[in-house]
């Protein structure tokens, strides 16, 4: 059985060379070096070992991601002539050895040969304030959630682009002017030097190769230009914490539900004005009335966000089958019939009557009505037109006149004409809330003082503001 052995090297200078790694080099029948532009290179034809490199790749490549998968299609082909020594910079995050083991063919053996990381040089050099690091390689970081509150180091910042795209990842998060200690080696003998320069430069330096890598430190929360998930449950926790805010800490379930139906319908005024600042800004506040839920919820040992999410997660994973499973679904029509049906499935509901009774009393009443009447038509109940619609609107006008004109309660007739016009709003494809709310403001805008009545009651110009 062939075999493909992995050499870590370090910076590449031969004293991070251990015996292990050497025997590897001398044993193979073939050595392969990711790029030449190392010191070891030296060492190797000093020792009288040929060896080969994969600089030519890096030319015909569009990216690292065709360049990983093209080095292990190559090195793979040459084990036709024997086993053979690849080496590389850092074999924990190297591209390249990730591709070997996914592409590995049963009929070969991958066998990594533990040496000294980059990382391990690069992080002698820097300050730390803790000892855990998060290591990733440069081209990882796009794709990577960033964690401002860990230490970051970047390896194998191989060129201007390459850094001018971390840059502006890292300034998402991070102040421009942070201070970042960029490290940067010497081919000639794998030596690294450190500089610390702002976060803003990185990508603003004289040369940079295989070896250059910038290490990013915690920042403070007070520090960051922007915040995530995490940091918002973090502060919540912070001012429910018997250190924190008093007001927060005496918060309930029930006291917080006035604060979200309040910052919802500020976040519907918001849409409606097609306001993106004041959008993003409403969504935040309801947002917070979930963490803060969630928080209390921590504290009494009844959930966590973590419970949230996981829920909301799995709710649209088992809810999107066509994407997460083996459905299909063409048309927004029939992803809406596939979440119906999966619904019913999960609650166990058989019949429209359970269908309607499943539907919320804690739904504002239009909205209820709304949502029931839905129900009813996905069972075969309504009007097939809407005109059918608008005179039942009219029928039920005509019951709560007669039960005026009788001076009967008129609840229950003016309850039904109200229920047939939600239904109307609905069969035009309009949300009844949204249309009540659109009538209001108009009545407001229209509305003209001086044409009341002479009965009216009409407020003194100089009474007090309430």
């Amino acid at each position: 059985m062939a075999v493909l052995s992995v050499v870590s090297l370090g910076t590449g200078s031969a004293e991070y060379l251990t015996r292990g790694g050497e025997a590897a080099l001398r044993g193979a029948k073939q050595v392969v070096l990711r790029t030449g532009r190392s010191p070891i290179a030296a060492f190797l034809t000093e020792q009288g070992l040929s060896f080969e490199t994969l600089d030519s790749l890096y030319e015909q490549c569009e990216d690292f991601d065709a360049f990983h998968q093209a080095a292990a299609v190559t090195l793979f082909s040459r084990l036709k002539e024997g086993d053979l020594c690849y080496v590389v910079g850092d074999a924990a995050f190297d591209g390249t050895v990730f591709a070997l083991q996914k592409l590995k063919p049963r009929e070969m053996e991958l066998r990594i040969v533990p040496g000294v990381s980059l990382a391990d040089c690069c992080l002698s050099l820097v300050k730390r304030q803790s000892g855990h690091v998060r290591i990733l390689s440069a081209c990882e970081l796009e794709d990577s959630r960033l964690l401002p509150d860990e230490p970051l180091l970047l390896c194998e910042l191989y060129s201007r682009e390459c850094a001018g795209d971390c840059k502006l990842k890292l300034m998402e998060l991070l102040p421009d002017e942070l201070p970042v200690t960029l490290l940067t080696g010497r081919e000639e003998d794998g030596s690294l030097q450190a500089k610390e320069i702002p976060l803003m430069e990185l990508d603003r330096q004289p040369s940079y190769d295989h070896l250059s890598a910038v290490y990013i430190p915690e920042v403070p929360m007070e520090q960051r230009s922007r915040y995530d998930m995490d940091d918002l449950v973090h502060v919540m926790a912070r001012l429910r914490s018997p250190e924190g805010c008093p007001w927060d800490r005496e918060q309930t379930y029930e006291s917080l539900l006035p604060y979200l139906l309040e910052e919802s319908y500020e976040y519907i005024q918001a849409v409606r004005e097609d306001d993106p600042d004041h959008m993003y800004d409403e969504l935040g506040d309801v947002l917070l009335q979930v963490v803060f839920h969630a928080e209390i919820g921590r504290q009494h040992g009844d959930f966590d966000i973590l419970d949230v999410t996981t829920a909301i997660c799995r709710k649209m994973m088992e809810r999107h089958s066509h994407i997460f499973g083996g459905a299909s679904a063409d048309t927004p029509e029939e992803v809406a019939r596939n979440w119906e049906v999966i619904k019913r499935r999960q609650r166990g509901i058989t019949t429209a009557r359970q269908a309607m009774q499943e539907v919320s009393k804690g739904l504002s009443p239009t909205m209820r009505a709304g949502k029931v009447q839905q129900k009813a038509a996905r069972a075969g109940y309504a009007f097939p037109e809407t005109e059918d619609a608008l005179q039942a609107v009219r029928n039920a006008a005509v019951k709560a006149e007669e039960a005026l004109s009788k001076k009967r309660d008129p609840e229950k007739a003016l309850g039904e004409m109200l229920f047939a016009a939600v239904n109307a709003v609905r069969q035009c494809g309009k949300n009844a809330d949204i249309a009540l709310n659109e009538a209001t403001d108009r009545f407001i805008e229209d509305f003209q003082e001086e044409k009341c009545p002479e009965k009216a009651v009409k407020m003194p110009k100089n009474a007090p503001n309430t």
